[in-house]
């Protein structure tokens, strides 16, 4: 088969064509290894987290919230544990980080309940504030709560205090956290 110069731009075009066919093939075949679809959330696997985290939403809108049974806790604690290793799809594993920050959270409100009472019967704490102990700088630097510096007289030692209604930060954040986790099993 013989080609003469009338040809050449078919043959041009022609080849053009396969070229484009060829590179989007070899694309296709790089790439389409890394598209695959992981596997859905299965919710059934929170639905014990899920139930731990509203009744926790209900214990702390409650009258007393500093007083939510350790059980509760460790219905979180134990459940983040059982899950950690079954999670099978990002979304999941974005659960559970979820519940794991309410955990440690709920754990920081825990604390600053634990030491609210804390020397409230020696006069030198202002009544309605919280004396900061070390173990409490932590919590103090991250949910920003605002300090007050005392002089102790008898010594002329410094210490600070915080708001007894600091919990309330703390508290709220565990909400936003329930919030964010309720969209999370909504919308996925």
């Amino acid at each position: 088969m013989e080609v003469s110069e009338t040809d050449f731009p078919y043959v041009r075009r022609r080849m053009k064509q396969v070229g484009i066919v060829i590179v989007l093939l070899s694309a296709i075949m790089l790439l389409g290894p890394g598209c695959e679809s992981e596997p859905g959330m299965d919710k059934a696997k929170f639905a014990e987290l899920n139930r731990a985290a509203l009744d926790l939403q209900a214990a702390i809108t409650s009258a007393t919230p500093c007083d939510i049974p350790d059980t509760l806790l460790q219905r979180l604690v134990s459940g983040t544990t059982a899950l950690k290793d079954r999670t099978t799809s990002q979304e999941e594993r974005d659960l559970l980080g979820a519940y794991t920050n309410l955990v440690t959270t709920y754990k920081d409100g825990l604390l600053l309940c634990k030491y609210r009472n804390a020397l409230t019967q020696f006069e030198f704490v202002p009544k309605g504030r919280i004396y900061v102990f070390q173990e409490l700088d932590p919590l103090v630097q991250k949910y920003e709560l605002s300090t007050q510096s005392h002089v102790y007289q008898p010594t002329g030692l410094h210490w600070r205090s915080i708001d007894g209604d600091s919990i309330q930060v703390i508290w709220k954040n565990v909400e936003f956290q329930i919030k964010i986790i309720q969209n999370m099993i909504n919308y996925n």
